[in-house]
C-alpha cells in the first residue's frame, strides 16, 4: 500500500509539549491538527476527520478513555487509528485503553522516534 498524506491529530494538554511536537513533526508528510482538550479534539475530528487521533489520556475537560470511545462511536474501528499516550502505566490501563477502543497505548515521554515508527506502523497498515 503506497504511503499517502495523513491526517493526525495530537491531543495534549501540555501547551509547551504541543508547541515542541508542531515543531518537530512540520516536516513530516503528513498533516498535523492539535488539541488541547477533549471538546476541542471532537470539535476538529467533526471538522477534519483524521485518520489517525494520538490521545494523552491525563486531559482536563475529559479523560482520554471517554474521548477514545467518542471517537470509536462517531467512527467505525477501521476508519480510524486511536493511539493512547500517557505517564502512568499498569495493567489495568492498558487493559481500559484496549476497551476503550485504542489500537496502541505509549508511555510518556514518547520521544519522535517512537512516534515515526507509530507512524509508520500505524499508517501505512490497511485499516
Amino acid at each position: 500500500m503506497p504511503n499517502r498524506r495523513r491526517t493526525i491529530l495530537i491531543v495534549e494538554d501540555d501547551a509547551p509539549l504541543r508547541e515542541i511536537l508542531q515543531v518537530l513533526l512540520e516536516d513530516y508528510p503528513h498533516d498535523f491538527l492539535f488539541a488541547e482538550n477533549g471538546r476541542q479534539a471532537l470539535e476538529l475530528d467533526a471538522a477534519h476527520a483524521p485518520d489517525l487521533v494520538m490521545i494523552d489520556l491525563g486531559l482536563p475537560d475529559m479523560h482520554g478513555f471517554e474521548l477514545g470511545q467518542e471517537l470509536r462511536r462517531r467512527h467505525p474501528a477501521e476508519s480510524l487509528r486511536l493511539v493512547a499516550f500517557t505517564g502512568f502505566d499498569s495493567a489495568e490501563y492498558r487493559e481500559q485503553a484496549r476497551q476503550a477502543g485504542f489500537n496502541d497505548f505509549y508511555l510518556k515521554p514518547m520521544d519522535l522516534e517512537a512516534m515515526e515508527r507509530t507512524f509508520d506502523k500505524i499508517l501505512t497498515t490497511p485499516a
